[in-house]
């Protein structure tokens, strides 16, 4: 888009003081053309840019101006991140850019989007081999933006909450984030029984206070988020193995339907991991195909037992064709 590029532009600009057309087109990825045309359009938008011709010359912005970019306002910068989130688009890319973006912002509108920022963590793993809940149940993501504002505002609220299982309850609660995944939104929170997580979409009410709370200092969306995961899958699968693995089967193992926790990195290229699905048969069957990359740490003997017999029926079929 025209607008990410003009920018982009002007980013680079304030970044080097001086740049030229090509500078700019290799940066960018257009063409020469496209981007005197961009530096053309900054122009006439009022932005104070000017070319110097001749040796060391090229665009500059006159005086060594530098724009704050007061437009953008932390409820853009919200409404920006929570839909790259939910689409799916929140990518390491994306959030290192919204972080140097960030810092081009004016204060205290720096502080109140860096706020936005670490309030929403995207998840896009799957809960494995079955759906997220055997009920269909109805949308309901309006209560999306009176939470996060009461995470950046560290506001405790009054949540009404209703459960296949447990039906409707009422409680306080101190929201500390929010996660998308599969496309739910789920809000993590502190609750008078300790840390807890809630699908969005099961809130049917919320009531605003004024009571502030605090967030515990060395509170950490991601590793929250990722604790639960690991929970969940301890609780929900009956067959848990710890592995270390090549980093390049990580998304094929997703992709099998393997729940797939990492754990952090292993030397080079290789990253400690947990990995479970709902009984040995299904996991072995699922990295089977893949154990040249894997090594097992302490695996369970009925996971190890299926694997086993896996490779006996693959060489029984195979071996013998291969030599005739």
């Amino acid at each position: 888009m025209r607008a990410d590029r003009l920018v982009a532009t002007l980013l680079l600009l304030q970044a080097r003081g001086t740049v030229t057309a090509s500078e700019v087109a290799a940066e960018l990825e257009v063409s020469e053309r496209t981007a005197r045309r961009d530096l053309d359009a900054l122009s006439v938008a009022g932005i104070p840019v000017y070319s110097k011709q001749g040796r060391g010359g090229g665009w500059q912005l006159i005086g060594g101006a530098r724009t704050d970019l007061t437009g953008f306002r932390s409820a853009e910068a919200r409404a920006l991140l929570t839909m790259a989130a939910a689409t799916g688009q929140a990518t390491p890319e994306f959030t290192s850019a919204m972080r140097k973006l960030t810092q081009a912002l004016p204060e205290p509108i720096r502080v109140e989007t860096e706020q936005v920022m670490a309030s929403v963590v995207a998840d896009s793993t799957s809960w494995g081999n079955r759906d997220a809940s055997l009920l269909v149940e109805p949308r309901r993501d309006e209560w999306l933006e009176p939470l996060q504002q009461a995470v950046i505002d560290q506001h405790t609220v009054v949540l009404t909450y209703d459960t296949p299982r447990k039906g409707v309850s009422q409680r306080d609660i101190d929201p500390l984030g929010l996660v998308v995944k599969q496309g739910y939104w789920y809000l993590l929170a502190m609750t008078v029984a300790g840390q807890r997580s809630f699908r969005v979409d099961r809130i049917v009410g919320l009531e605003s206070t004024d009571r502030r709370f605090d967030r515990p200092p060395d509170f950490d969306l991601a590793a929250a988020w990722e604790s639960i995961t690991i929970s969940y899958i301890e609780k929900s699968t009956r067959v848990v193995a710890s592995a270390v693995v090549d980093d390049q089967i990580i998304p094929a193992l997703r992709a099998l339907g393997v729940e797939t926790v990492v754990h952090g990195a292993v030397g080079t290229g290789r990253s400690s991991v947990t990995i479970g699905a709902w009984n040995a048969e299904v996991l072995a069957a699922e990295i089977a195909g893949v154990m040249h990359a894997i090594d097992l740490v302490d695996p369970p003997a009925e996971l190890t037992s299926r694997l086993a017999a896996i490779g006996r029926q693959l060489v029984s079929r195979f071996v013998g064709a291969a030599e005739r």
